[in-house]
């Protein structure tokens, strides 16, 4: 059964005499037009690097609002500019709004963070998840193996509570309970306890407890609420910015990366980051509240980008910027990348988002806080890093610019057909194989994907654009197909 960490008191320490000012910074911020600097770097950056559509930013720094604007556009279809109110899908940053969200409801007396969630969940008693915490959970120190819960959830929506909760149930423990996993399993689970104790769905408890008091109006969890006009769409980029299909669905929108927002949001977010819950003059959430998600829940060593994490809260990285202490959390999916931070001694706080994660853009977003925190920190002397680092990918993407995405032979088969069929995995789901126009196409929940085949027999399917993934058809004594290995799992036919 995992034991969470017991941290020293330093780990332990809120951040409140962090979210002051230092005053050794205040005469660079003072002197500093962000929003002329930032439009110049966004202008010399398109012109260096044009391989992102479209960019959401907001910079707070106190109570102020530096900046909240978007640049480039929605889409290469329409071209549509992005604004303050253009919506991202933020991924993995949704991990801060469930963990306020049920640091909230504990606030309240709804639930208790150290107990075993079987207290909530009867379900689990007698299973490993069942003595696991809230604390735990959030800080991703459960232990708690699976890959079928973050598959259902986040990826092909085909689920219900009791087959979550049937996979919760017979979870494993890891040889290392303790250790820190970052994963998506505990948020999910998370979130399956705000159910029961509320009655109401996470989505429903994110935006009672966290999102309408904050007034922020833009950000939803339902891509079925998304406008018609206003939502940045994803892309790729090979030789140029290449379109593909928003594949999130309500079902697939879910407690560890399930929300959209906006610059206009994200500002809003970071100025309750940054003053401990008091937003525009008024304390939305009792003092402490906030400041406690960002408390340091157990250790680690891991670096990403520029920066050197060290610790973990509830939905919030401690790292190193510098010689600065950054809280931070991004997220990814295909075709949008987020980035999240805010740094307490300079009081300041940065979100970028952006519609694409192919790899020459996929840093962007960081290299883009990272200026903005240097001209903090450098004042007119900032940027140099940030430039020879778009240089560096500029000449690495140069030879690619204006090349088309080479077509992949399908090498299929003369007896393609006998492959059509229905698929089904008792973790995983059910999949399906149709022949349509000619070609086996491959449906898996809310995913769907053509196939093409290797010379060693596997078939290649991207059901993440971009992303391509390998299964093979299992074949039995008789010739017959009678199964699908895909992502470790064999899938029986029906």
């Amino acid at each position: 059964m995992p034991n969470q960490k017991t941290l020293t008191a330093a780990k332990g320490a809120l951040f409140g005499t962090l979210l002051m000012f230092n005053p050794s910074f205040q005469a660079f911020a003072d002197e500093i037009n962000y929003q002329e600097k930032i439009d110049t770097f966004m202008a010399d950056l398109k012109t260096d690097l044009d391989v992102v559509p479209g960019y959401s930013i907001a910079v707070v720094r106190g109570d102020e609002i530096l900046l909240a604007t978007g640049y480039g556009i929605t889409d290469v279809s329409s071209k549509s500019q992005v604004s303050a109110d253009t919506l991202f899908y933020i991924a993995s940053s949704t991990k801060s709004f469930t963990g306020l969200a049920v640091a909230s409801l504990a606030q309240k007396s709804l639930l208790e963070l150290d107990i075993p969630i079987k207290n909530y969940l009867a379900e689990l008693e007698g299973s490993p998840a069942g003595e696991v915490t809230l604390i735990q959970l959030l800080s991703h120190t459960h232990g708690l193996e699976e890959e079928a819960l973050t598959w259902r959830t986040a990826f092909t929506g085909d689920h219900n509570p009791e087959k979550l909760m049937e996979i919760v149930k017979n979870m494993p423990l890891s040889e290392t309970p303790d250790a820190f996993n970052y994963q998506n399993t505990g948020y999910v689970i998370a979130s399956m306890v705000m159910e029961r104790v509320t009655g109401k769905s996470w989505k429903t408890v994110v935006e009672e407890q966290v999102l309408g008091p904050l007034g922020m109006a833009g950000t939803t969890a339902y891509v079925s609420k998304l406008p018609e006009t206003g939502v940045a769409l994803p892309h790729t980029w090979f030789g140029s910015s290449i379109q593909f299909p928003l594949v999130k669905i309500d079902s697939t929108m879910h407690a560890a990366g399930g929300h959209f927002s906006t610059a206009n949001d994200m500002a809003i977010w970071l100025e309750a980051q940054l003053n401990d819950g008091l937003v525009d003059g008024k304390q939305i959430f009792p003092e402490g509240l906030v400041e406690g998600t960002h408390q340091a829940r157990t250790s680690l060593e891991a670096t990403f980008a520029a920066y050197k994490r060290h610790h973990y809260g509830f939905g919030w990285y401690q790292a190193d910027y510098r010689d600065q202490q950054m809280i931070h959390h991004f997220g990814s999916f295909s075709g949008y990348r987020s980035h999240v931070s805010f740094i307490p001694a300079l009081g300041m706080g940065v979100a970028v988002m952006i519609n694409d994660t192919s790899r020459p853009g996929f840093n962007l977003p960081d290299t883009i806080a990272n200026y903005i925190y240097d001209l903090a920190i450098d004042g007119e002397n900032a940027g140099e890093a940030q430039r020879q680092e778009i240089s560096g990918i500029a000449e690495m993407v140069a030879p690619m610019i204006g090349r088309t995405m080479p077509e992949r032979p399908r090498n299929a088969p003369e007896n393609e057909a006998r492959y059509a069929g229905t698929y089904h995995n008792d973790e995983m789901g059910t999949l399906s194989f149709a022949m349509e126009n000619d070609e086996l196409v491959l449906t898996f929940g809310a995913l769907s994907s053509k196939t093409t085949y290797k010379e060693d027999g596997s078939i290649r399917m991207e059901l993440e654009p971009g992303r391509g993934t390998l299964g093979v058809f299992v074949e039995g004594e008789n010739g017959t197909i009678t199964a699908f290995r895909y992502r470790g799992f064999n899938y029986e036919r029906q």
